[in-house]
């Protein structure tokens, strides 16, 4: 907020024109020559007249003491030219005499000066005159050039006498017009009705070329010093009569009941007050409407008002910021930010300060009568409107701002002045932005500490990260970092504060939950920089290559130590391996011992006896060769035992994981691996099932050989069997090659060569869990006609073996055969293939619906030579 130009230019020519204008005696040498004769006469009735009244005189030695040697021998030639004495003639040399002496003392005891050293009345009386001139109006305007060259120049010191020399010249051919130098009046003493009224000195403000010459602020001193007329105060000196004169006037004007019109240097010492949003003497607060009002009581004209109600508008102003900006200056809970702008707001004002303090100082001089003459760069109200026009409007920007930054703190204050700078108007453009600068500082200083130390200091919730202290460590991935979506600035895009959001995250991430504190101590040096940068407004394409750089450099530290240290590859192929049925041999011994155990009721399980079992498998299989910390993992869960529940319904894998690789692995995603695995499980349980009929019966033909009324029945099992086995080891090979190999390379392929942070890992991790759900219909809407008619079809398997059991039993009886006992069996086992070939049926209907082309795959491989499709 600087200083206008025109306002910087006038105090330096006030600078340059400043001197101290006192009255004094006019000097002789200024005044017109009058003829020899009538200087005579005049000169002797005068001496005549001090001779009556003065009988004693002084000599003349003493009396010329009084005068310096040059005003006397100046003094002696004046009166010898007039006089002319005979030298011989001894009464002409005491006529001689006695004028000097007389002269002597008129010089030496004049109370008041003949004439008001006034150069700025002298200038105007001059300019004035030029312009009554209708021949050539351009003459004042040369005239004041002319004199602004002339109070330019140091080396002239009388330059008032310049002035009235000139001005005399001027009036030569006017003699009636020219002012009465006599220094008395119809014998009455020196005074101030003495002095030319077009000499008297005006206390008015400046004089402007354009106005009138019959301006009335013009004529008031004149106009004072005709009117009053008191024969007391004549011998008083003219500064005191010219106050009583004002005291007389006022005095008129109350009694007469007359309410003054308000001068203009009172109206403007009002709005010096009102500036700084104090109540003048005339223009008050009015706190009902919320504006400036003037006193109905004073008189001003209504432009005059007009224009004092425009310049209201900047106390108006002032106003509204200082309410804005008291409350929250000392206030904590307004925020970092809001401090930041009440700071930015008291800086500009201090500007503001500095132009008021300027204007008060020009309108002191002014009022004090200190000044110099009246130029074009003098204060006046419409020169107020303009030199304060940039002022106002700074103000009106800060008031906008205020308005709309009341309600907001943080992230949110500097988002809605931001979108400010994409205002047209280069000015308004510039201005906010500056202002951002210093507000937004606060919030940089969050952001610079978050992503280069993980320290989150915001006391007053103004970053767009939040912390919940509740949340433990254990979860400070998923739930103790969040987002204020509200506290983003609009100048930083999604994408970018998700970044900002990953850095800080992942730095407390690796010093709590994975308890490696090196990495955040030597973060400049991580990032191969001298320093850290500082981040600043404006400068956001600097800022973005910074946070690209620091969120890499962070994401690769991390996701390096959960690959080695943490082994996260390792887990995830432990989990393949096991939980999902991935290794063979293991899962084969292990179907084998428990086998049996496991067609008890669930009831009669323990739990260590199945540890036990575990163990033994491990180290029967290629599964002893894996990591030792990986096989401690590895245990076995019993579910919640229900009614009728046999242990295969009960009995699960179980896989321990801990902090900090449990992130990846979450409540959610073991919970998936648990349903895969009872799934695949109870796959595998009907793939064991079958595998031990068709080795039964295979026997069976051979040992039932000699009984002709089975071979029929031997037959139609091994057929039946062949057709469930063919079903569950195609639906075994869709699962273990199509669904979880493909799916594993992807995962695989995805964090080894494309992850770039923790949360791409978490959300790759997810979608191979989801993608081996739903393709193994565990998941999604349309597979569940699917599930439902898999799990019918594992239960018509389940049956038929107990059907099978009956059938083997019978033949292997010594005893009589019961034929009516066989044809049950018959009807049983011809019934449940039955089902079995409706329950595949409908299941290849539903696949056959599916345009997925895995699917499509495993559609053709359980109905490759149209066996289902003929029946």
């Amino acid at each position: 907020m600087s200083i206008p130009d025109s306002l910087r230019a006038f105090l330096q020519e006030n600078r340059n024109q400043q001197q101290s204008h006192q009255y004094s005696l006019g000097e002789s040498s200024r005044t017109p020559r009058l003829s020899t004769a009538s200087s005579y006469h005049s000169l002797s009735h005068n001496l005549n007249n001090t001779n009556n009244n003065n009988n004693n005189s002084n000599s003349s030695s003493s009396s010329t003491s009084t005068l310096d040697r040059h005003t006397a021998k100046t003094l002696q030639k004046l009166v010898q030219r007039f006089i002319q004495p005979d030298p011989d003639d001894v009464q002409d040399q005491v006529h001689y005499d006695v004028v000097y002496e007389k002269c002597v003392r008129i010089l030496a005891s004049q109370p008041t000066p003949l004439i008001l050293e006034d150069e700025n009345n002298v200038a105007n009386i001059i300019r004035r005159k030029l312009i009554r001139d209708p021949q050539d109006t351009s003459k004042a305007s040369r005239f004041g050039h002319l004199y602004n060259k002339l109070t330019s120049q140091p080396v002239l010191r009388n330059k008032w006498a310049i002035l009235y020399l000139l001005s005399l010249v001027s009036e030569v051919d006017d003699p009636s017009s020219a002012p009465s130098l006599s220094p008395t009046s119809g014998g009455s003493p020196l005074g101030l009705s003495n002095v030319s009224p077009q000499l008297q000195p005006t206390n008015s403000r400046p004089y402007d070329m354009q106005h009138d010459s019959t301006t009335t602020s013009r004529n008031t001193r004149r106009r004072l010093a005709d009117d009053y007329d008191s024969e007391n105060d004549r011998m008083l000196p003219p500064a005191t009569q010219l106050e009583k004169a004002r005291e007389a006037y006022q005095n008129s004007i109350s009694n007469s009941g007359y309410e003054p019109v308000v001068p203009e240097s009172a109206l403007l010492r009002d709005l010096i007050f009102i500036f700084q949003g104090i109540d003048g003497q005339y223009i008050k607060f009015d706190t009902n409407t919320g504006e400036y009002a003037m006193d109905s009581q004073v008189n001003v004209p209504q432009p005059t008002k007009d224009l004092v109600y425009r310049l209201t508008e900047i106390g108006w102003l002032y106003r509204r910021i200082q309410t804005f900006i008291r409350p929250r200056c000392n206030d904590p809970s307004a925020g970092l930010v809001a401090q930041a702008f009440c700071f930015a707001l008291q800086h500009e004002l201090t500007d503001y300060y500095k132009l008021i303090a300027v204007l008060e100082a020009q309108i002191e001089k002014q009022t004090s009568g200190t000044f110099s003459v009246p130029n074009e760069h003098t204060l006046t109200l419409r020169r107020l409107l303009l030199w304060t026009r940039e002022s106002s409007q700074r103000l009106r920007l800060m008031s906008v701002l205020v308005d709309v930054c009341k309600d907001q703190k943080g992230g949110a204050l500097v988002s809605t002045m931001h979108n400010y700078t994409k205002h047209g108007d280069p000015f308004i453009q510039k201005y906010i932005r500056a202002m951002l600068e210093e507000v937004s500082k606060p919030f940089y200083e969050m952001l610079q500490r978050w992503i280069y130390e993980g320290e989150l200091d915001d006391p007053y919730q103004e970053f767009f990260v939040a912390c919940d202290p509740s949340v433990s460590e254990e979860e400070l991935w998923q739930r103790k970092y969040t987002i204020r979506e509200n506290m983003i600035p609009s100048f930083i895009s999604s994408e970018l504060a998700q970044k900002i959001f990953l850095i800080g995250k992942s730095l407390n991430f690796i010093r709590y939950s994975c308890q490696d504190d090196a990495f955040v101590v030597k973060d400049p040096n991580s990032f191969n920089t001298s320093h850290v940068p500082t981040f600043k407004y404006g400068d956001i394409l600097a800022v973005e290559r910074l946070i690209d750089l620091t969120y890499r450099e962070t994401s690769n530290q991390l996701i390096d130590l959960l690959k080695h240290k943490y082994k996260l590859m390792d887990h995830l192929r432990a989990l393949k391996r096991y939980l999902l049925l991935g290794q063979g041999d293991f899962i084969q011994y292990l179907m084998g011992t428990l086998g049996p155990g496991l067609n008890r009721p669930a009831n009669t399980l323990f739990r260590h006896n199945l540890t036990g079992v575990l163990e033994t498998a491990i180290r029967a299989s290629n599964a002893q060769y894996d990591d030792p910390e990986i096989l401690n993992r590895l245990d076995v869960r019993l579910l919640e035992v229900s009614a009728n529940d046999l242990g295969w319904d009960v009995f699960t894998l179980d896989y321990h994981l801990d902090s900090p690789i449990n992130t990846v692995f979450s409540p959610s995603a073991m919970h998936q691996y648990l349903r895969m695995f009872n799934f695949l499980w109870q796959l595998k349980r009907v793939e064991y099932t079958l595998t031990a009929s068709w080795r039964r019966w295979s026997m069976a033909s051979r040992d039932f050989a000699s009984t002709p009324e089975m071979a029929q029945d031997l037959h139609q099992a091994q057929l039946c069997i062949s057709h469930m086995v063919h079903f569950i080891y195609q639906l075994q090979h869709y699962y273990l090659f199509e669904v979880l190999e493909c799916s594993w390379e992807k995962l695989d392929d995805y964090i080894n060569n494309k992850c770039i942070d923790l949360d791409s890992i978490i959300e790759a991790h997810s979608q191979y869990l989801s993608e081996i759900t739903e393709k193994g219909f565990l998941s999604g809407a349309k597979n569940q006609a699917l599930s439902v008619r898999l799990d019918s079809l594992f239960e018509v398997i389940l049956t038929y073996k107990s059907v099978l059991d009956n059938l083997y039993a019978f033949g292997s009886s010594s005893s009589h055969r019961d034929l009516e006992k066989l044809k049950r069996i018959r009807t049983k086992h011809k019934d449940m293939e039955k089902q079995f070939e409706t329950q595949v049926h409908e299941f290849l209907d539903v696949l056959a619906s599916y345009h997925d082309e895995d699917l499509r795959s495993l559609l053709t491989r359980l109905n490759y030579n149209g066996y289902y499709s003929s029946n």
